[in-house]
């Protein structure tokens, strides 16, 4: 049973088109499914549950009552009625979503992530290159070219602009200008499995745009950035050690996020080879043309495959 995210803007529309795409995987694997809306209130989404009476749900909720904070509740709902579903746990989701969580997790794991602070806390003053991000959301979102800003003082200020404007909380990261890479893995009968690495090639990028996947590179199909920004898979010899050390950073990531299922981790790589971690995603988009099915395609793992995969790692850990 597919679940849905309420009807928003661009990136919210398209998880709607992956649930009508996962349907279709699920009739090629000769799998009967319905898709549903979730809904918040607990008992209308317990009298969903029983009509529908599901062997396992598969979630694919973004957005809860408009807010991505919110998107760790329906697994919480799943789990108190034990019902087997897809992806990753309620805390993993809870942990990986919220960067500021995510930033204290990655540095128990000694993981390698960039320098980070809050608006309201962070030291103005400081010098160097910095860029605002939303704590909660996902998907680029209020991510422009504007957010990344020179010095503590200016991205201070930003962080809290936004705050007002948009509502929502804001980080504040040292930004990495280099190489993007993104790391996805898939849950398999033997474990976690590491699909191939990709990096995000940002082509004709002058010097007067900073190479990052702002929110027109992710969904403005029309824009430079998205028609610019290419994924590419094959590496140079010289690539080798970084390459191992994405790999090796991902598989402690996976394990100590709790992740399940299927997730992608995403780096910043500077000019002397070493990578951050900048993005734990748990649970991302699944569309054909995305990141994981991309990088499942290269592993030749077909689209209806992967999902095989998924929600049979959902069903073992049931």
């Amino acid at each position: 049973m597919p679940e849905l995210k309420e009807i928003e803007p661009d990136d919210n529309l398209a998880t709607i088109s992956t649930a009508r795409e996962l349907a279709a995987h699920y009739e090629r694997l000769g799998y009967s499914n319905v898709i549903r809306h979730f809904d918040y209130l607990p008992s209308a989404f317990k009298s969903a549950v029983e009509i529908e009476k599901p062997d396992c749900v598969f979630n694919l909720v973004e957005s809860v009552s408009g807010t991505s904070r919110l998107i760790h509740i329906p697994p919480i709902y799943l789990e108190e009625l034990r019902l087997p579903y897809t992806g990753c746990p309620a805390h993993a989701i809870e942990l990986s979503n919220d960067k500021v969580l995510a930033k204290r997790i990655l540095s128990m794991l000694n993981a390698p992530t960039p320098r980070w602070g809050v608006p309201k806390t962070m030291a103005t003053g400081q010098p160097g290159t910095w860029i605002v991000k939303a704590q909660h959301e996902h998907a680029s979102y209020g991510m422009t070219q504007k957010n990344v800003v020179e010095g503590t003082t200016a991205a201070v200020e930003l962080g809290l602009k936004l705050t007002v404007d948009l509502k929502i909380d804001w980080i504040i990261e040292e930004f990495v200008d280099g190489r993007e890479f993104n790391v996805s893995i898939v849950d398999a009968p033997g474990g976690p499995r590491l699909l191939p690495i990709a990096e995000i090639v940002f082509e004709n990028y002058g010097a007067d745009l900073h190479k990052i996947i702002d929110y027109k590179a992710k969904w403005d199909e029309q824009s430079f950035e998205y028609k610019n920004t290419v994924r590419r898979y094959d590496f140079p010899a010289s690539d080798r050690k970084l390459l191992k050390a994405l790999e090796e950073i991902s598989l402690s990531v996976w394990s100590g996020f709790d992740l399940r299922g299927w997730a992608r981790i995403d780096y910043r790589v500077d000019a002397n080879g070493n990578p951050f971690v900048v993005d734990v995603n748990a649970n991302p988009d699944l569309s054909v043309d995305a990141g994981f099915m991309a990088a499942a395609n290269r592993a030749e793992i077909a689209p209806h495959e992967a999902i095989r995969m998924i929600t049979n790692a959902a069903m073992k850990a049931a």
